[in-house]
């Protein structure tokens, strides 16, 4: 245990002690309304949204990792108790108190098997428009079900009955509390807005009013006596049948407080570069809700706008939770008539503000420009909650983002990088279109597949490369997958890819894979997909995969051929004109030709380099222009030029000139194999 004392605490400067209690007076202050207004939420008297924040933020603080995260009764959780505990009691009942009280120890027990089984990645899995979507729907839910409130308009039932119980009984709303309740949510709005503490203005704004203007006398519903004093320790009774019963909401519960919680501790973590710990603190928040809700509170969670208001406030320390659960203990002790003077308008304005915090119209409008896809996964997760509950709401809408990563993977994006002889513009860098070797003949296919192959696009993967071929002009001869993006196979996807190696093999189709990581390597063996590809077809790059087909190689001859130019206008010169001999192979095809092509080229946009001499040359997959070589112009070269297959080649007798005029020791070898070819042809 002792190595979770030590995380939040290790090294801590007694310098920061006094701005920790300040930071922490400002954190209570905004803490206070906020937690009536979530018991409310819950259906418990008032105060226990105060007990929520004596143990708990103590408990949490002794063992958490992070620094800056303060806990509480949060809108989020507190929703989600109601809607849990409602299964099993109804709000006010005699067992209410105690299914809440088993409700929040499996929450807590649950959180602490997540962080002792490493689960803190979950915390990632939960996409960002389901959160935001969620936390909408609360914010929807509360001020649906809470308006009433602010005219003492007595409502039950579901969402959709509250809501049209109001409607049905607006002419019998009461105005003196109308008034009030819309001027304290007036204030709790625009205070907010202005980085102010909404919610504590507004409850002063309340107090102020009840004293001043007998709003009891008036007929305004104030909160009922808030007995003084500390919770009692309280043990629910454990029956294996509610806990059942319960399991799915504390299940919920603890996966929005891991998302929530960790979401503050990482981006506080980065902000001030501390190491921590997400299984630590899932650790540590399960005990701080088995603490609360031991000492007749409820769930509680990581406040983002708490830790913001520390962070601002000058807190550097979990110190900020220690002091503020001390300060809220004295209110308790010494406070709690001034409690009584609130009247019930004001917590439902707040609690109407706190649903309107939570509808982040900024983010929802960022995530329809960037993808409306998702943001009607975010708006459907608002709407299923707010008229469905939060806990039907959630699993819609977390269905709903599987089925749209489902779709994304049963479609994932593909191209064709090479058909015909013609590359996509985007392609060219990952061939390297340098030489000769990327100007590849019209049966080669090369397929770039952008996901891993899984038993939902195994088909579809299949069917792509399968209309790729149909779709070419030349007959195919060869088909290289690109699986660069291929991170992993399953069995189905293992199938998909041996059936069309298979096929191919059939058509007399050379199969090749490039890109093949290392892992993916492995994975092919596993499945027993080598042998029947053949480790010669398999590539670690899309490069090499091309370089090495035997099939990816035009002959100077043909490379010329393509230009289709007159025979007056050009000369092929060097090794192009060995390999028209058949005397060696050569990467690229010089020719020297006239100003005309050359400005030809040059207006094409094959890309012009200058050497150091001045001299230039025009280079473009594997062709060299010039319009000189070694001095040599067009016209001299003409002289003794000869022609093979319709190209026109430069005559042995300059080349073997030249290549002793360079002297150099590849020009030597030319010249030696030069000589060999001549006394093969005597």
């Amino acid at each position: 245990m002792s190595r979770f004392f030590r995380a939040s605490f290790q090294g801590y400067d007694q310098k920061h002690l006094k701005k920790d209690f300040l930071a922490a007076l400002v954190v209570t202050a905004v803490a206070i309304p906020e937690s009536l207004g979530f018991a409310s939420i819950v259906g418990l008297p008032v105060q226990t949204g105060l007990y929520c924040a004596l143990l708990a933020p103590i408990v949490f603080a002794l063992f958490t990792s992070s620094k800056h995260l303060v806990i509480g009764a949060d809108s989020a959780t507190a929703a989600l108790v109601a809607s849990g505990a409602a299964t099993l009691a109804a709000a006010q009942s005699p067992h209410y108190a105690a299914v809440i009280a088993l409700l929040g120890v499996l929450t807590g027990l649950i959180l602490v098997a997540m962080g002792l089984l490493r689960f803190g990645f979950l915390a990632d899995l939960i996409s960002k428009p389901v959160l935001t979507g969620f936390l909408a729907g609360v914010g929807l839910q509360l001020i649906l079900t809470h308006v009433a409130g602010l005219m003492a308009i007595p409502v039950k039932g579901s969402v959709l009955d509250k809501v049209a119980t109001t409607l049905t009984h607006l002419p019998q709303a009461h105005w003196p509390t109308l008034a009030l309740g819309v001027s304290v949510l007036v204030i709790t709005i625009v205070a907010g807005k202005r980085k102010l503490p909404g919610a504590l203005l507004g409850l002063v704004a309340a107090l102020w009013l009840s004293l001043v203007f007998n709003l009891k006398g008036l007929g305004v519903h104030m909160i009922h006596k808030v007995p003084a004093g500390m919770p009692h320790f309280q043990m629910p009774e454990l029956s294996l049948i509610q806990a059942a019963t319960l399991f799915s909401s504390a299940l919920a519960i603890a996966v929005v407080i891991m998302a929530q919680s960790l979401a503050v501790i990482r981006s506080s973590a980065d902000k001030y570069d501390e190491p921590i710990n997400d299984n630590h603190d899932l650790i540590a928040l399960g005990f701080a809700n088995i603490a609360s809700s031991l000492t007749q509170g409820f769930a509680v969670n990581g406040s983002p706008p708490r830790s913001a208001v520390a962070d601002n406030a000058g807190g550097r320390s979990q110190m900020v939770n220690i002091f503020m659960a001390v300060i809220i203990a004295l209110i308790l002790l010494f406070a709690t008539d001034v409690l009584t003077l609130i009247p019930e308008a004001a917590l439902a304005a707040i609690i109407c503000a706190i649903g309107v915090h939570l509808i982040n119209v900024r983010q929802i409008k960022e995530i329809w420009r960037m993808h409306k896809v998702e943001c009607a996964i975010a708006l459907l997760a608002m709407t299923s909650v707010a008229l469905l509950g939060v806990q039907q709401g959630i699993m819609i809408a977390v269905l709903g983002s599987l089925v749209e990563r489902l779709r994304r993977e049963y479609r994932p994006p593909d191209a064709v990088l090479l058909r015909d002889g013609i590359i996509a513009d985007w392609a060219e860098d990952r061939l390297g279109a340098s030489h000769k070797y990327s100007s590849r003949p019209d049966g080669v296919i090369i397929y770039h597949f952008d996901g891993a192959l899984f038993f939902e696009n195994g088909t579809y993967f299949v069917k792509r490369i399968q209309r790729v071929i149909k779709k070419a002009e030349y007959p195919v001869t060869c088909v290289i997958l690109d699986a660069g993006s291929m991170s992993d196979i399953d069995y189905t996807g293992a199938a998909s890819l041996r059936k069309i190696a298979q096929q191919l093999q059939v058509d007399d189709i050379r199969f090749v894979m490039a890109h093949a990581s290392p892992r993916l390597q492995k994975v092919l063996e596993s499945y027993e997909l080598t042998e029947l590809i053949g480790q010669e077809n398999i590539y670690s790059t899309l490069r090499e995969a091309v370089k090495n087909l035997p099939v990816a190689k035009r002959s100077t001859v043909e490379m010329v051929q393509r230009l289709k130019l007159p025979a007056h206008s050009y000369v092929v010169i060097c090794g192009g004109v060995l390999e028209a001999l058949g005397i060696r192979d050569t990467m690229d095809v010089d020719l020297v030709v006239n100003q005309k092509t050359y400005d030809k080229f040059k207006t094409k946009g094959w890309k012009e380099y200058v050497q150091d001499d001045g001299k230039r040359l025009l280079s473009h997959k594997g062709y060299k222009v010039m319009l000189s070589w070694m001095n040599y112009d067009l016209g001299r070269l003409q002289k003794h030029a000869f022609t093979l297959d319709g190209v026109t080649c430069m005559g042995l007798d300059d080349l073997v000139k030249l290549k002793e005029r360079l002297g150099r020791k590849k020009d030597k070898a030319d010249i030696t194999l030069i000589e060999t070819y001549r006394k093969k042809q005597l």
